[in-house]
């Protein structure tokens, strides 16, 4: 076994050594270039002048000796020949000069000349013309041959049949009569006589996957061949192989490539006949690469910038292409070098068939120093592989890629392309097939900008939830910065920050590389490679699990916040007489003082409680809206990987969408969507139509009713609710009396301050106001032992009353400076302060009350004030959901189900905390 490895890679350095004396770009030509007077070298792949007094063949693939001539003996493609002796004419294949016995050695169409006996001796008297034997045929020649693999229509019998084992990527040996009859007759014309039977034993070693283990091995035996005659000396060989340094080489392809419609990449393929004849060159566009190439555009994969897919399923009885029938074939990309000279340069195949000491180097192997190059493929074979001596197996390429390499430092050029071809064997029915245009580029760079990013921004994150545990310490009222409770609330606050950073950086990459790549003029971008892309995948999950856990943080920080409604109006005094009678003048009747009214508290309540679940957009308007922009008008089409933003090819689905530009059209879209909803609603909606938080400010001050809510211990938001005409109150003729009165500034303003209107304010409390606080809300929970039924809860409603009626009395004498070890200031926020979001003075003694000059602040209290934490956790998961399923329909449906459930468990807490703190009854709030 170590004897044939080592012979194997002696074989394989002898021929990369051919292969690499001419690593370069040749001049294009074809046959059809060559003059009248010039054969066309396929080895060179050049035209040149047949010498002497040779002319060339009718295919122009070889010199022959003049009509009167016969060959002594050939080099390669040029004949040495001799003149026939006069009386004599050239035998049809011009190796004899022939006596004929009719005097001429031109025979009807229907005969054949004959002149050899049946042991291959000269005849004595002359040639003459007849019809072939039984068991032989003529040929194109003019020759009478047996009857076999040249004959139409004609199988191999079981007599026939001597069988060479062939090794398949799954380890089963098959059996091959094809090779065992053919490689020793070619082995022994392999020579400068016949170049074609040494393009035949190539082919054989082709059909062998170059592998040296073979009792009957063609690589050996062409290899032994070489060190006497090479026919591929100077050229690139059929059989070279070489490494991947080959695919490194930046100025063989001395053409720069634009990203336009009409800019491609073009391929000729030499096809060679399992025989060796050459059969000439043809374009992609004739060549099926794909055994059901059944897409509109044929050009669609080679337009450069386009990234490629398509598979199909394809029935073997149904499957007839005599293109590829017997065919093997070689690559070349064609192009246009810097002076406008037509070029091609010979492409290498990664194969996966190629075995090294039973190993396959090429399959499946992310190890660039393992592969293995070659030149020569074939697309399908079902003529040499047979087993149980009945059923045939057949081979063929399952997966071809077609890989464009870019340039890093030269835009718009690249360095040599390769194929990736993955064999496939079978017996079924059924032939599963894919091709792949898959565009390279160093993903060095990408890598290190992203490590760089990330190691800025992750540090501000942390730095920045430092700050955030730092600010909602102080107003949740600890004594030290630093506690098991700070710290807790600085991992919090790192997983919801770190989402928002995962969600933007990536997104932002997303959105630049795919539209940079789309808009570029010259290939300057190319999008992430395959390991890139799942590094990426696990980003955006990463970014939708901590967003999703963001998401519970700002739900339970808004369902813990502590509101309470305080009620400014005063009690009615009623006078009556000892027996209840109407009023009189008499002042010394008794009075009598009328409970406040507490219909205004649960408006005002019921109204807080509907303003909870308030946003900014709406789902249900955000996934109807993706849909059909997605859908009907294509957007998704955005996504697809190729040149510019129109589509240039009749069928979508043959253009591949990646993860990176999904991400990209699908976030960019749905922000934008929710973009255009926040702005609608905001400057539009609520500026013309309704503002339902400056209606509920105004609401309050009809209602004589202020709001205090508390999101932290010591921090929240009040609404200056205090009507300034004293009362709540009112019948509708009077409720209208003082909103002319308002109108016609005739009363005083609504404000808080003296001679002003604002009646909104952030609020920071003193350590003195919270002990108060807790120690009324403690009466509120205070339970009666023994108590059970109808007693209970006349008893838990009794401490609810009381109180609330305290906290009420407690929070407007707060309000109006009535305690004097409890008090504030209002002031307006610092610059500073704004920008981080915390605050710098100390409030420990005296608060602050800082005017919230828009008055929208204490929508922080709500969803609204919050709608970024549910737009990013909605939009990533409907683009993952939407990637993982590849469905719109199904990512829309989860996505609401999703939300509409956290929605309604956010409901039901929110609205039971507010029943707590606010101490309205449930009973009224709907």
């Amino acid at each position: 076994m170590m004897f044939k490895y080592c012979t194997f890679i002696i074989f394989c350095y002898l021929i990369n050594v051919h292969a690499q004396f001419r690593s370069t770009n040749i001049a294009f030509t074809t046959p059809q270039n060559c003059s009248r007077i010039q054969f066309f070298n396929r080895i060179e792949l050049r035209c040149e002048t047949c010498p002497n007094s040779t002319v060339p063949s009718a295919d122009q693939l070889s010199c022959i000796c003049d009509i009167q001539q016969k060959e002594i003996s050939r080099s390669g493609f040029i004949p040495t020949c001799q003149d026939c002796p006069s009386d004599t004419f050239p035998s049809p294949d011009q190796l004899e000069c022939l006596n004929c016995r009719n005097g001429t050695c031109e025979c009807p169409q229907s005969s054949v000349l004959i002149y050899r006996d049946v042991a291959g001796h000269l005849l004595s008297n002359g040639a003459f013309c007849d019809y072939c034997a039984k068991g032989f045929s003529r040929n194109d020649d003019g020759e009478c041959k047996k009857c076999g693999y040249s004959c139409p229509g004609k199988n191999f019998t079981n007599s026939d049949q001597v069988y060479t084992r062939i090794k398949l990527q799954n380890g089963v040996e098959m059996k091959s009569n094809y090779i065992e009859n053919h490689l020793s007759t070619e082995a022994k014309s392999c020579s400068e006589r016949n170049v074609q039977s040494c393009e035949a034993l190539a082919n054989i070693c082709v059909l062998q996957n170059f592998e040296a283990g073979f009792s009957l091995n063609a690589c050996g035996l062409l290899e032994n061949i070489k060190r006497s005659f090479n026919p591929w000396q100077n050229a690139w060989d059929a059989l070279a192989n070489t490494d991947d340094s080959e695919l490194e080489k930046e100025n063989v392809i001395d053409h720069q490539y634009l990203f336009k419609d009409d800019s491609r990449f073009e391929l000729f393929f030499a096809r060679y006949d399992v025989n060796g004849t050459f059969d000439g060159f043809f374009t992609s566009e004739t060549v099926p690469l794909m055994l059901c190439g059944d897409f509109l555009d044929p050009l669609a994969p080679f337009v450069f910038g386009r990234r490629f897919y398509k598979e199909c399923k394809i029935r073997k009885e149904a499957y007839s292409d005599s293109f590829l029938e017997r065919k093997l074939f070689e690559v070349y990309l064609k192009f246009t070098d810097e002076q406008g000279r037509p070029k091609l340069y010979p492409m290498h195949v990664l194969n996966s068939a190629i075995r090294v000491n039973g190993q396959l180097p090429n399959f499946a192997s992310k190890d660039r120093n393992q592969w293995i190059l070659t030149r020569r493929f074939y697309l399908v074979d079902d003529y040499t592989l047979q087993f149980d001596n009945s059923t045939r197996l057949m081979r063929f390429a399952a997966k071809i890629g077609i890989n464009v390499v870019l340039q890093r430092e030269r835009d718009g050029y690249i360095n040599p392309p390769y194929l990736t071809i993955e064999y496939d064997d079978t017996t079924e029915e059924i032939l599963e097939n894919s091709l792949e245009v898959i565009y390279h580029k160093d993903p060095s760079g990408y890598d290190q900008k992203l490590t760089i990013c990330l190691s800025i921004v992750v540090p501000l994150s942390l730095f920045w939830s430092a700050l955030c545990s730092y600010s909602w310490g102080r107003r949740q009222g600890k004594p030290s910065a630093v506690d098991a409770s700070s710290i807790l609330y600085f991992f919090v606050c790192e997983v919801s920050v770190l989402g928002d950073v995962f969600f933007i950086i990536f997104g932002l990459i997303a959105f630049w590389i795919t539209f940079a790549y789309k808009s570029q003029t010259y290939a300057s971008y190319n999008m992430l490679s395959e390991d890139q892309e799942r590094s990426l995948l696990h980003y955006i999950i990463s970014a939708l699990v901590l967003k999703f856990f963001g998401l519970l943080f700002t739900m339970g920080a808004l369902v813990f916040q502590e509101t309470f409604f305080i009620d400014w109006e005063r009690q009615k005094l009623k006078q009556t007489d000892e027996h209840g009678m109407p009023l009189s003048r008499d002042l010394n009747k008794s009075t009598e003082a009328e409970p406040v009214v507490v219909w205004r508290t649960y408006l005002i309540a019921n109204e807080w409680n509907e303003l909870q679940q308030y946003r900014k957009t709406s789902l249900a308007l955000q996934i109807i809206m993706m849909t059909l922009l997605m859908e009907y008008f294509q957007v998704k089409n955005y996504a697809l990987v190729e040149p510019g933003f129109e589509r240039n090819s009749e069928d979508p689905s043959t253009t591949l969408s990646i993860l990176l530009s999904t991400l990209a059209v699908t976030v960019s879209l749905y922000l934008f969507l929710a973009f255009i909803q926040v702005f609608l609603r905001v400057l539009i909606v609520e500026r013309i139509v309704t503002d339902p938080f400056h209606n509920f400010v105004d609401l309050c001050s009809v209602s004589n009713i202020s709001v205090l809510s508390l999101t932290h211990s010591l921090y929240g938001y009040y609404i200056h609710g205090r009507s300034v005409h004293g009362k709540g109150d009112a019948g509708m003729s009077e409720m209208n009396e003082f909103l002319q009165r308002e109108r016609n500034n005739l009363c005083g303003f609504r404000g808080l301050e003296t001679g002003s209107e604002l009646q909104t304010f952030i609020v920071n409390l003193p350590q003195m106001f919270r002990l108060k606080y807790d120690e009324i809300s403690a009466i509120s929970k205070q339970t009666t032992s023994g108590v059970v039924g109808h007693e209970a809860v006349t008893a838990k409603m009794n401490a609810t009353v009381e109180a609330h009626s305290q906290m009420n009395s407690f929070l407007k004498k707060f309000v109006d400076h009535s305690i004097s070890d409890i008090d504030y200031i209002v002031r307006d926020r610092p610059f500073l302060e704004s920008l981080l979001d915390m605050e710098m003075s100390d409030t420990s003694i005296t608060g602050t009350f800082t005017r919230d000059h828009v008055e929208i602040a204490y929508s922080r209290c709500f969803v609204y004030g919050n709608e970024w934490a549910w737009t990013s956790f909605e939009c990533l998961a409907f683009t993952v959901f939407y990637i993982w399923s590849g469905s719109i329909y199904l990512a829309g449906a989860v996505v609401y189900v999703i939300s509409h459930i956290i929605r309604m468990i956010f409901g039901y807490l929110s609205t039971n905390h507010l029943i707590k703190t606010s101490l309205v009854d449930q009973r009224f709030l709907v």
